[in-house]
């Protein structure tokens, strides 16, 4: 059995991650709030990256980023400025 790395969401951040995933015009960014978004339901990062077609380490990378940096640790530095 692997270890879990489910992301707890608050209200406020679910939404914000459901807004930016449904109104984002830049792809990754989109993608991770996906990824976000499916791993708090408590999915695998296996199923997850087959969702999103990431590899499982891509995955929990970004779910690494996230509890680290919040919501900005999804934006790539270069695309700040497009956003």
């Amino acid at each position: 059995m692997g270890r879990f790395n489910t992301p707890i969401l608050s209200e406020s951040a679910k939404l914000a991650l459901e807004q930016d995933f449904k109104t984002s015009q830049v792809h990754c960014y989109h993608m991770r709030c996906q990824v976000i978004l499916l791993k708090s339901t408590g999915r695998k990062s296996e199923e997850v990256g087959e969702i999103t077609g990431m590899t499982y380490v891509s995955v929990n990378a970004w779910v690494k980023r996230y509890k680290d940096l919040g919501i900005e640790g999804l934006i790539n530095r270069s695309v700040k400025d497009v956003m």
